[in-house]
């Protein structure tokens, strides 16, 4: 499991994102805190449209920024699934407010291998074994391996994705 970091950030932008099968708010934090390595960390709290765990997660995202900024909170929070606007409104009133947050470094890892019959992606891959016969693509979370023959591979690729999830927020 990778380590938490702690960093001081300025909350600088929150954006709704409502479509029909994705309600939430954009986070955007710009770092204040000397060598962390990275220049912003962004976020995206999901709220819905219904009430499920990753819904719960974005809520109380939401409300521990709102918390740590000392703003007011709903009464009832669970009245901010499915409502973007609603918690973008009441997160615009927290911009500009520096933050100590506490945030994951994540990634992950894609394979990508351009064949005759055509281009295939595996994502979420833990390793590639290469072999004289092909590649052996493995995946994370015990999935089946994908083979790829070595003859049928006209170009591979692997590429890295990393973020920071951010985990907790108080004040600065």
């Amino acid at each position: 499991m990778p380590a938490l970091r702690r960093v001081v950030a300025r909350f600088d932008h929150v954006e709704p994102v409502a479509e029909d099968d994705c309600q939430g708010v954009e986070l955007g934090f710009r770092v204040t805190s000397p060598r962390f390595g990275a220049e912003r960390v962004d976020d995206f709290a999901l709220l819905g449209p219904e009430l499920t765990v990753p819904a719960v997660e974005g809520i109380g995202k939401v409300l521990r920024i709102l918390r740590a900024a000392r703003i007011a909170t709903p009464r009832d929070a669970f009245a901010l699934a499915g409502r973007a606007q609603g918690a973008s409104d009441l997160l615009e009133r927290a911009l500009g407010r520096d933050f100590a947050l506490e945030v994951k470094p994540r990634s992950r890892v894609r394979f990508t291998a351009w064949t005759e019959s055509g281009v295939e992606t595996v994502d979420d891959v833990s390793d590639v074994v290469e072999s004289n016969q092909g590649f052996l693509v493995m995946r994370h979370g015990g999935r089946f391996p994908q083979r790829f023959e070595r003859a049928a591979v006209v170009r591979r690729q692997t590429e890295t994705r990393r973020w920071f999830e951010l985990v907790g927020v108080e004040r600065a």
